[in-house]
């Protein structure tokens, strides 16, 4: 390609090919020779370990009265080159000769050279990435034996341990693949293997640094000498959970473009790959999602570090305030120290600073303030370090925010199940409804002293009190909550009424997964009378073919009419399809489908 004039040191790593009297096209030593000497063999060497990313062949201009060089072409194949040379010789050459004074000559040249620039850049302006990963591709594509499609992710720089010989070298990762090469003193090292057929991925302690050692069937690959092993390792980590998703799931079911996007002008990287900031990015949302048990569909657009104002105990607590396009999460820096979730569905309004809020010992002009709507909860946040662009930022997420219609269904017509328990409670000893009303109790102080509902204070406090036992009356509440089922619910009212309608009406296709359903209906909890009794099997009949209907992908498998019978027995019959939801999508993924992969893992 070509490049602006600028002027270089012409040293012994090149060699002429061809030369006139005003240009000269050179090529890198130790590439494309077929007997080189000591000094091609130490080029290419260097070459190789520096991944000094250098163009093989190269088109100088100089004028015989002068010693100055300047670069005006590179490229990295021959024939590029050669077509650059050959425009120089018909439209370059014949003007030159006319031309009396030398400065004129290379003035003419560098203005011609500029040109032909301006129309590259102009032609490419849709070219996103950088040119020294464009660079690594197109390498990565060349010593590896992979589909020509194949998305290069990212590379790292580090040696392969041969016995007690390290390879200093490249490691590529790739969607697909990992792939490694090594070329020192005229010998070559090259590495392809695909993430799926890799046993074990594990980093310890050996040789002279931390080292990743990959596990094949056949072979034991240890890598080492890192600059950040613990990118690295999260990148290898990532790449072969996904390439495990895209082989256990079912033909069809895993579109990879959800994991690796197209590039946009918008999104384009900078100096890295956008499939590798991409990949980081959906990393810190999984960290978002599973932190606050928020749905698997919510984004992280932003955190920032700040305090929160404890109400409780009149205090500031450091942390992050997380933000997204449906929820407002804060996070203290001590572990569980306290954590906080607010859906914009319950905002009412965001201040900077509010008249009935006075507090001592803090800068109002450094707060802001979330109203809810529940009791006109306030939440107060301060310390940023630019308020206003987080100001700025909430009002414009809330100012956009719509409610979800209810789905175009009639609820009348559907009779829906309340918590079994209540109907079926009869064999409750006096001693344990005496216990049921004193965690009920403690409950409600809680409640009274850190709020309720999804948008609580988190604390130590309520851990204790949950390993301390739920009462049956407020399971259905604190279950839909803790799961994360209620924003599910909450973003798809009236779906389960919907699926019950369908899942009655699907036949054919259903037949099967229906009749499995009815097998283990009264499987499901046999010694409990809830389910001896026709309403409750009708409810699970009704939940567990309504999930079936919902996730076409799992449909029904064992052990979801047990999981099923015990939510119905302390929930209602909605909120508990959301926590079955819940369960098997997010909190025990690959547990409840038909490969059951997560227990067997376990096992």
């Amino acid at each position: 390609m070509w490049v602006k004039p600028s002027e270089i040191l012409v040293t012994g790593f090149w060699s002429t090919d061809r030369a006139n009297p005003y240009f000269a096209l050179q090529r890198r030593r130790g590439h494309d020779e077929e007997h080189g000497g000591f000094t091609s063999l130490f080029v290419a060497t260097i070459d190789s370990v520096l991944d000094s990313k250098t163009n093989r062949y190269r088109i100088l201009h100089q004028r015989p009265d002068s010693e100055v060089y300047h670069l005006i072409a590179e490229a990295d194949t021959k024939e590029e080159i050669e077509e650059h040379w050959s425009w120089i010789e018909e439209n370059l050459l014949p003007t030159l000769g006319g031309i009396e004074a030398g400065v004129d000559v290379t003035d003419y040249v560098q203005c011609k050279i500029k040109s032909l620039c301006a129309q590259v850049d102009e032609a490419e302006i849709d070219d996103f990435e950088s040119d020294k990963f464009k660079n690594a591709t197109k390498k990565f594509h060349k010593l590896f034996n992979v589909p020509i499609d194949e998305k290069l992710v990212t590379y790292y720089s580090c040696s392969y341990w041969r016995g007690r010989v390290p390879r200093q070298g490249w490691l590529y990762l790739s969607v697909n693949y990992l792939c490694f090469y090594s070329y020192l003193l005229g010998k070559d090292i090259t590495i392809v293997l695909k993430f799926t057929d890799i046993t074990s991925l594990e980093r310890l302690q050996a040789y002279v640094s931390e080292t990743i050692r990959i596990g094949t069937r056949f072979h034991v690959h240890d890598f080492s000498m890192f600059r950040n092993i613990d990118e690295t390792y999260q990148m290898m980590e990532q790449l072969a959970n996904f390439a495990a998703k895209k082989l256990l799931s079912e033909k069809g079911a895993f579109r990879e473009e959800d994991f690796f996007p197209a590039v946009t002008k918008k999104t384009a990287p900078k100096a890295i790959s956008q499939l590798k900031r991409d990949l980081d990015a959906k990393t810190r949302s999984e960290l978002y999602q599973c932190r606050f048990r928020l749905p698997a569909t919510e984004r992280l657009d932003g955190e920032v570090a700040c305090h929160l104002h404890t109400s409780y105990n009149r205090s500031n607590v450091s942390g992050k305030l997380y933000i997204s396009l449906n929820f407002v999460c804060f996070a203290s820096r001590v572990y569980h120290q306290v954590n906080l979730i607010i859906p914009f569905r319950d905002i009412v309004a965001i201040k900077k600073q509010s008249d009935d809020v006075i507090l001592p010992d803090i800068d109002t002009q450094s707060t802001i303030i979330i109203t809810i709507k529940e009791q006109a909860g306030k939440f107060l946040f301060l310390n940023f370090v630019d308020r206003e662009f987080v100001y700025e930022k909430l009002l414009n997420i809330l100012s956009q925010y719509e409610e979800v219609k209810p789905a175009d269904v009639d609820i009348s017509e559907i009779t829906l199940s309340p918590p079994l328990y209540l109907q079926f409670n009869s064999n409750y000893t006096e001693e344990r409804l005496t216990r049921e009303k004193e965690r009920e109790t403690l409950w409600n102080m809680h409640f009274t002293t850190y709020g309720r509902g999804s948008t609580m204070y988190r604390t130590n406090e309520l851990y204790e009190l949950i390993f301390q036992g739920i009462p049956d009356s407020l399971r259905n509440e604190l279950w839909l909550i803790f799961s994360g089922a209620i924003h599910d619910k909450a973003a798809n009212p009236n779906i389960y009424h919907k699926l019950v309608q369908q899942s009655s009406l699907v036949k054919t296709y259903h037949d099967s997964t229906n009749d499995e359903i009815e097998r283990d209906l009264y499987r499901a909890l046999p010694d409990q009378k809830a389910f001896q009794n026709e309403s409750g099997i009708s409810a699970l009949r009704r939940l567990l073919r309504a999930y079936a209907c919902h996730n076409t992908d799992v449909g029904y498998c064992q052990a979801m009419n047990i999981i099923g019978g015990v939510l119905l027995l302390y929930m209602n019959e909605e909120d508990a399809f959301w926590t079955l939801a819940a369960l098997c999508e997010r909190l025990l993924p690959d547990y409840y489908n038909t490969k059951v992969v997560g227990a067997l893992i376990d096992q």
